[in-house]
């Protein structure tokens, strides 16, 4: 049971940081686009705080796709060896 914990503690702490990062994103953008609706010279500004915002988000999507992805190559691969034997 333990041994199970530990392995999946990597995938607890990465869906966390995931979570906060989409959460932050939701609520930072949100308020830039308050802002930039409430004074229109603010529209640049807050365009280059959204793409860096989304820059940031695109990559902690990317990290959890790539540790699922990497999950499910891995259980098929076992899968698919203790088949063979």
């Amino acid at each position: 049971m333990e041994e199970e914990r530990r392995a999946l503690d990597p995938t607890r702490k990465l869906l966390k940081v995931f979570g906060v990062k989409v959460t932050d994103y939701e609520a930072k953008t949100q308020a830039l686009l308050e802002r930039a609706e409430r004074d229109g010279s603010q529209l640049e500004s807050a365009l280059a705080e959204a793409v860096e915002l989304t820059a940031d988000l695109d990559h902690w999507l990317a990290e959890i796709t790539t540790h699922v992805l990497s999950r499910q190559r891995d259980v098929l691969e076992r899968l698919s060896k203790l088949g063979k034997t």
